[in-house]
C-alpha cells in the first residue's frame, strides 16, 4: 500500500492535572513514559542516576534513584507542572499543539541517623493522539484509517534509603588513635588503605521504591471506504485498565578526596581542601513487574444506509471484561559524576529498556529495546552567601542533554530522540529555612520524516517548588 498523506488532528486543550499528550508516536508501548525524576533532574538532562542531592538545604528529593534518600536531612516538599509544546510534520501536512499537565508532588524526610524516606506520586506515562490516514489498497481502493488515544498511567509510591555504614570512617579513625604507636602493628600504608575503604563504606547507601501503577490507555481505530460501497467498514475500541505494584532498587556511592599532600617544607604530610571532591558513581534497575489489568476489546464490521447511519454487519471480536495482566520493561542502568564541594556537580547516564519482546494479551507489538544516555551540570556559585546583591551568587545553574535511541520502529525506521536542557533553581529564604522555585526548558526532536514518518519539534518548559525546613525538631527551650 502507498501512503498518500498524513493529517494529525489537533486535539483540544486540557487543563493541568490532565493528559495532555499530542505524539502519534504514543500510540505504542504504554505511550510518552514520563522520565523519574524532578526539575533539577529535567534541568540536567534527565541525569539522576549517580546524582547525590546536597547534604545542606535547600535540598532535593531524587526520585529516580532511591539511594539518594539517605542525604534527605531535611525535610522537603515538591511540587511542580509542565508546559509542552509540539510542532509535528510530515512530507504532506503539519499542525501544532499545546498544553499544560501535572508533573509530580513528593515529600520526603530523614529517617533517623542514616535513613531517609520518600512518599509522593507522579504521571507513568501519556496517550494521546487523533490522527488520519489515507492509503491505497492492493485494488486500487482508498481507505481512510481514523486513529485516536487518550489515557495515562501514573504512580503512588513510598521509598526508604539507608547509608548503613555511614560511620565506619570516623570509628576505624577513633579506633586507631586510641592504640599507642609502639603497638600498631599495621604501616601507614596498610592504614590509609583501610580508613579509604571505609571512607568509600560511609558514602554507600541502598534504597529502594514501591509503587502502586494505576490508570487506563483507551485505542478506537475505524476504516472507512469512502469512495466504495464493496468493503464493509472496520471499527475497533480497546480500553485497558492497569493496577499493580511497581519496584526498583539503587545503589550510590563515592569516592571522597579531602586533602592532598603538603609542601616538603611544611610540618604537616597532609593539607586540607577547602572544598572536597567526590567521585561518585550509581546503579539502579526498575523491575519488570507484572501488573493486573482489565480489558474490553471490540471489534465490528459496519455499513452506512442512504441516511448515513450506522449498521453493523458482524462481530469481529467481543471481549468485555475480560483480566490479565501485563509485564512491566525492565530498565537497568548506570551513573558516574564528579562533585567538588557543594558548587559543582556532574553526572553521567546509560541505561537500556527492554521493550524487546514486550507482549499485550500473548502478542508481540514489534518494539526494541531503548539505549538512553545523558548527561547533566549542576552549578551554584556560593550556596551560603548572605546579604543584599548575593541572589545571583545563590542561584543554582543547570544545563543537560540527552539521547534515546527509541524502542518503536516503523517501517525499519527507528524513533529516536535527542534533547537539550536548561534550567535554573531560584533561592527564596536562607539556609534552614530554605525554598526554592526550580524552572527548566527543553527542546527536542523525535522521529524522522524518512519514509513519510513523523517529525516532532518538542519545547518542554517546566516550573517546580521546593520548600525545605526543620520539621518534627525538639526545641530545649520555649
Amino acid at each position: 500500500m502507498k501512503i498518500k498523506h498524513l493529517i494529525l488532528l489537533l486535539l483540544p486543550l486540557q487543563f493541568l492535572a490532565q493528559n495532555t499528550a499530542f505524539s502519534p508516536y504514543t500510540r505504542y508501548g504504554l505511550g510518552e513514559m514520563v522520565a523519574p525524576t524532578f526539575m533539577t533532574g529535567n534541568a540536567m538532562g534527565g541525569a539522576f542516576i549517580a546524582y547525590k542531592p546536597d547534604s545542606t538545604a535547600p535540598t532535593f528529593i531524587n526520585t529516580g534513584n532511591p539511594a539518594a534518600y539517605p542525604l534527605i536531612r531535611f525535610t522537603t516538599f515538591e511540587v511542580g507542572g509542565t508546559y509542552r509544546y509540539s510542532d509535528l510534520s510530515n512530507a504532506n501536512s503539519s499542525t501544532r499543539k499545546w498544553g499544560t499537565n501535572f508533573s509530580y508532588a513528593s515529600l520526603g524526610f530523614p529517617v533517623r541517623q542514616k535513613g531517609g524516606a520518600v512518599l509522593g506520586i507522579q504521571p507513568f506515562s501519556f496517550v494521546g493522539y487523533d490522527m488520519k490516514e489515507v492509503n491505497t489498497n492492493a485494488n486500487s481502493v482508498d481507505v481512510t484509517g481514523y486513529y485516536q488515544g487518550s489515557g495515562g498511567l501514573s504512580k503512588a509510591f513510598i521509598g526508604y534509603g539507608v547509608m548503613p555504614f555511614q560511620d565506619a570512617a570516623i570509628r576505624y579513625k577513633r579506633a586507631i588513635q586510641t592504640i599507642p604507636d609502639s603497638l600498631l602493628t599495621i604501616t601507614r600504608g596498610e592504614n590509609r588503605f583501610r580508613y579509604f575503604m571505609r571512607k568509600a563504606a560511609s558514602d554507600l547507601s541502598f534504597g529502594t521504591n514501591v509503587g502502586w501503577l494505576f490508570g487506563s490507555l483507551e485505542q478506537t481505530d475505524r476504516l472507512t471506504y469512502p469512495s466504495s460501497t464493496l468493503y464493509n467498514y472496520v471499527f475497533r475500541q480497546r480500553l485497558y485498565t492497569f493496577h499493580g505494584l511497581t519496584y526498583n532498587v539503587g545503589v550510590q556511592g563515592a569516592f571522597t578526596v579531602d586533602s592532598v599532600h603538603a609542601k616538603k617544607d611544611t610540618l604537616l604530610h597532609r593539607r586540607a581542601l577547602k572544598q572536597r571532591f567526590r567521585l561518585t558513581y550509581g546503579a539502579y534497575m526498575n523491575v519488570g513487574s507484572s501488573v493486573g489489568t482489565t480489558y474490553d476489546d471490540v471489534a465490528l464490521t459496519y455499513i452506512l444506509n442512504t441516511s448515513g447511519q450506522e449498521i453493523v454487519r458482524d462481530t469481529l471480536v467481543y471481549n468485555v471484561d475480560k483480566s490479565g495482566s501485563q509485564k512491566l520493561p525492565t530498565e537497568i542502568g548506570v551513573g558516574l559524576g564528579f562533585k567538588k564541594g557543594e558548587r559543582l556537580q556532574i553526572v553521567v547516564d546509560a541505561a537500556r529498556t527492554s521493550w524487546k519482546g514486550w507482549l499485550v494479551n500473548g502478542v508481540n507489538q514489534g518494539l526494541t529495546d531503548n539505549l538512553r544516555l545523558a548527561v547533566g551540570v549542576n552549578f551554584v556559585p556560593d550556596k551560603d552567601a548572605a546579604g543584599k546583591g548575593t541572589f545571583a551568587r545563590r542561584m543554582q545553574y543547570r544545563i543537560g542533554a540527552q539521547y534515546q535511541s527509541g524502542y518503536i520502529n516503523i517501517r525499519n525506521t527507528n524513533v529516536p530522540d535527542y534533547s537539550l536542557s536548561f534550567g535554573a533553581g531560584l533561592p527564596i529564604g536562607y539556609k534552614y529555612a530554605s525554598s526554592m522555585v526550580n524552572v527548566f526548558a527543553r527542546v527536542g526532536v523525535m522521529g524522522s520524516n524518512a519514509n513519510n514518518l513523523v517529525l516532532e519539534k518538542y519545547f518542554r518548559f517546566g516550573v517546580g517548588f521546593t520548600f525545605t525546613d526543620r520539621w518534627f525538631q525538639k526545641f530545649r527551650y520555649d
